[in-house]
C-alpha cells in the first residue's frame, strides 16, 4: 500500500529548533519595544519555534506599559518586586519551556545573529550545555566599549580566578544560551541576586561537571545602562566571596 502522502511529509520534515529568550528589563522604556521588534523579527526568519520571556524587575518608568503594548502569542511579561539581574534573569529561565533556553541584555549589545551560531553549536557538540559569549578571546572579537571599563572587567576577571578557579575569558557578558534540563538545574541552585550572578552561575555548572564553551561574540557598547562600573564593584566583590562560601549548596 503506497504510503500516505501528508504522512511521509511529517515523517521526513527536520525536527523544529526551539528555543526561549529571557530579556531581563530594568527602567528600559526607551529601547525595550526595539529589541521585541529586532527579536520578533530575526526569530521569525529563522522559522524558530520561540517565545520571548521579558522579566521586568520593577522597573519605575514605562518598560511594563511597553511590554503590555507589545503583547501577543510569543511574548511573555513576568513582574517581580525590584531584585536584581541575577534574580530576573533566574525567573525568566526557571519558566522557559523550550530545548534551548537563551538570555541576553535587553540593550542587545550583542546582535541577534549569534543566536544561529550557538544553535549550530549546540548541534554539533551534544556534550555541550553551556555556551557563553565571550568579548575576550584570542581569535578576535568585535570590542566597541570604554576603556576604563575593560579595565575594570579584566581586573575582576582575574580576582574570580583566583578565588573560585574559573578561567573563562569572560564570564560577564550579557549573551549565554544553555541546553533546557541544564538551565533549570543550575538556575534552581543559584542565590546571587545582583550583577556577579553569572560567575555563580558558571561556578555551579563546573561543580556539578557541566561542560561550558565559551565562544566569541560581537559586542557593542550601548550608552544607558544601568550597571555603574564603580559603585557596583564593591557589591560584585562580595558577592564573589558569598559564591566561594556557597560551594556545598550548589552541589546537585
Amino acid at each position: 500500500m503506497p504510503e500516505n502522502t501528508d504522512c511521509a511529509k511529517k515523517k521526513n520534515k527536520p525536527a523544529e529548533t526551539s528555543l526561549s529568550i529571557v530579556i531581563p528589563a530594568y527602567n528600559e522604556e526607551k529601547r525595550i519595544g526595539q529589541t521585541i521588534l529586532a527579536l520578533r523579527s530575526y526569530l521569525k526568519s529563522k522559522k524558530y519555534d520561540y517565545e520571548i520571556i521579558a522579566v521586568d524587575d520593577g522597573s519605575t518608568d514605562g518598560t511594563l506599559r511597553v511590554l503590555k503594548d507589545m503583547f501577543s502569542s510569543d511574548l511573555r511579561i513576568i513582574t517581580i518586586t525590584k531584585s536584581g539581574k541575577g534574580k530576573a534573569v533566574k525567573e525568566g529561565m526557571l519558566s522557559a519551556t523550550r530545548e534551548y533556553a537563551f538570555f541576553m541584555d535587553a540593550d542587545l549589545s550583542t546582535k541577534v545573529e549569534e543566536i544561529e551560531a550557538f544553535i549550530d553549536i549546540f548541534k554539533k557538540e551534544p556534550e555541550t550545555d553551556i555556551i557563553i559569549g565571550s568579548r575576550y578571546l584570542p581569535e578576535g572579537s568585535v570590542i566597541v566599549q570604554p576603556p576604563f571599563r575593560n579595565l575594570i572587567g579584566k581586573t575582576f576577571s582575574y580576582i574570580k580566578s583566583k578565588l573560585l578557579g574559573i578561567s573563562f575569558y569572560d564570564s560577564q557578558c550579557g549573551f549565554k544560551a544553555f541546553r533546557l534540563q541544564t538551565a533549570k538545574k543550575v538556575f534552581a541552585k543559584s542565590l546571587i541576586k545582583g550583577f556577579s550572578f553569572d560567575v555563580e552561575i558558571l561556578y555551579i555548572a563546573l561543580l556539578n561537571g557541566i561542560k561550558v564553551k565559551e565562544a566569541s561574540v560581537g559586542w557593542r557598547h550601548q550608552p544607558g545602562g544601568h550597571v555603574n562600573i564603580i559603585a557596583d564593584s564593591v557589591p560584585m566583590l562580595a558577592e564573589l566571596i558569598e559564591v566561594f562560601l556557597n560551594r556545598n549548596r550548589y552541589l546537585f
